[in-house]
């Protein structure tokens, strides 16, 4: 069993613009006799699921969520890239038709410690070709990827577009970002992908623990 999915913390990071995680001291031990603290964060915040709501008026937010999403056979991809790049996926396998759950694998999650602003501000997104290219798989439920969104700053109509295509109401893809893929061992098999999700309710995004196991 791997964990796909990262903690949540007060370094976390974030796509530019959304607010950073922040914990509140609530009650101290010295006045209240216990402490506890308030945490206020985005639903964008560490590994999530955006959901149709997100981009569509009228589209199903993490109400349409069960309290444990199950998809198999899940497959990881290798496809290096590096800084501002697009994706176009012209280059995918054809035994995918199959899949519920694909993985990119860029390479860009050995930045989230070692150099977070380019994390957050340089990482590889998808070219809405891509997405396009993503929905014609038949079975595909959700798209996950090891950087930190599906768009880039520095293009934010192409990363609406990606967004909304993926996440069309008729047949949602989920798209699951910020997630830890440098396991080695993802690449070489097929999995079953377990998805918890924080929020099942109210919200167009939720924070996720997402489990890989040997299918």
């Amino acid at each position: 069993m791997l964990l796909l999915s990262y903690p949540l913390s007060r370094d976390v990071p974030v796509f530019p613009g959304t607010p950073p995680l922040k914990v509140i001291e609530h009650q101290t031990i010295e006045v209240d006799g216990s402490r506890s603290s308030m945490v206020e964060f985005n639903t964008h915040t560490g590994s999530h699921l955006d959901l149709p709501a997100h981009f569509h008026e009228g589209g199903e937010g993490a109400s349409l969520l069960p309290r444990l999403i199950e998809l198999s056979p899940a497959r990881c991809l290798d496809m290096p890239a590096e800084g501002d790049a697009p994706l176009y996926l012209d280059d995918l396998p054809n035994d995918l038709d199959g899949v519920e759950a694909l993985l990119l694998r860029t390479g860009a999650h050995c930045l989230r410690d070692s150099d977070p602003q380019q994390y957050r501000e340089k990482h590889p997104w998808l070219h809405p070709d891509a997405a396009e290219r993503l929905r014609r798989l038949p079975r595909l439920k959700a798209i996950g990827f090891d950087f930190l969104s599906a768009a880039s700053p520095s293009s934010p109509e192409e990363g609406a577009a990606v967004h909304k295509t993926l996440l069309s109401p008729e047949r949602p893809i989920m798209i699951m970002e910020d997630l830890d893929l440098s396991d080695g061992r993802l690449p070489e098999r097929e999995w079953t992908l377990y998805i918890v999700p924080m929020f099942t309710a109210d919200v167009e995004s939720t924070p996720v623990t997402v489990l890989a196991v040997l299918l």
